[in-house]
């Protein structure tokens, strides 16, 4: 996988405001809608019955000032039957609709309910997260791996969006915040040659141009790997077939249905060391990169050695 760069922008604390307040306006609007709709549809019944009975109330007293009090008795029987009739056949149209625009908007509402539960439950792990691999040294203080570990996959059961590869926010430099690759982290290099704890890790990455970039900072001087992506489509996965055999077993949320939605296949062409020596790629450098969660703000991605990465997004263009 590939991770990324660049200048580290505040969370837009504000637009996540706003969708907050827009949710919780929105749901006492639904419920006065569904409270007048019943009000609406109680009021319409009432005032049918109060005619209805009025109707009856007539024809009882013309009975009694004309008829014998037996004659009266059958009529006010046949009275309130045909009023009770009446009702039925004049309201009934009226709170058939009444009712099942009252069963719409209480659909509406549970639904905004809904959408409203999701989104605080989203940001609330969002958060969490954010605030476990800040102090995790982008993963090499594996203390809180297991608590991570926890949070990004129920953050992943809640991603936004379906199809990541078609979206518009996929595309742009995004920073490493956390990984549990410790090759990405250089932990196995001389301390020269490591990442700089100070300097960004960036991924770039343009699914619709077929490109990504990772890019490092270390006391020497930078490192760049160039890499074109390709959804990995049915065709393409024989292409990378042995990567995705890894794939498929390490990952617990990787199914080999829909994967061109979500995932695509890495191959490297460059290596550019230390910005002076330029390495071109083996065939054999590839890889496969599943983004499993993402929004304007975080993306989660799995890659084909079971590696987790927790990336924040930095720009819409490839900032370095």
């Amino acid at each position: 996988p590939v991770p990324m760069a660049g200048a580290l922008p505040a969370l837009s604390w504000s637009g996540r405001a706003r969708r907050c307040q827009s949710g919780l306006l929105f749901l006492p609007l639904v419920v006065l809608a569904a409270w007048t709709a019943l009000s609406h549809c109680v009021a319409f019944a009432s005032s049918q019955l109060w005619a209805a009975r009025s109707r009856s109330c007539r024809g009882s007293a013309l009975c009694g000032a004309l008829w014998s009090p037996g004659a009266c008795q059958q009529t006010q029987l046949l009275a309130a039957g045909s009023a009770e009739a009446e009702l039925a056949g004049s309201a009934a149209p009226e709170l058939v609709a009444a009712a099942a625009a009252l069963a719409a908007v209480v659909a509406l509402a549970a639904g905004a309910w809904q959408t409203q539960q999701t989104q605080q439950r989203r940001e609330s792990l969002k958060q969490e997260l954010l605030g476990l691999v800040g102090t995790s040294q982008r993963g090499a203080d594996e203390s809180k791996t297991e608590a991570i570990e926890a949070v990004f996959c129920e953050l992943e059961k809640l991603n936004p969006i379906s199809e990541p590869l078609s979206s518009s926010q996929l595309r742009g430099d995004w920073e490493l915040l956390w990984t549990t690759s410790a090759s990405i982290l250089g932990l196995t290099r001389p301390f020269f040659l490591r990442p700089l704890e100070d300097r960004p890790i960036l991924q770039y990455l343009d699914p619709e141009a077929g490109v990504a970039r990772n890019l490092e900072s270390t006391l020497l001087g930078p490192n760049r790997v160039d890499a074109n992506i390709t959804p990995l489509s049915p065709e393409q996965r024989e292409v990378f077939v042995s990567r995705l055999d890894d794939f498929l077993r390490n990952q617990e949320v990787a199914k080999a249905e829909g994967l061109e939605k979500s995932t695509v296949g890495v191959r490297f062409k460059t290596f550019r060391l230390l910005d002076l020596i330029t390495v071109n790629a083996p065939e054999t450098a590839t890889g496969i990169l599943q983004v499993t969660y993402l929004d304007d703000e975080i993306r989660l991605s799995r890659g084909d050695k079971g590696s987790l990465f927790v990336l924040r997004k930095v720009s819409g263009e490839m900032t370095a």
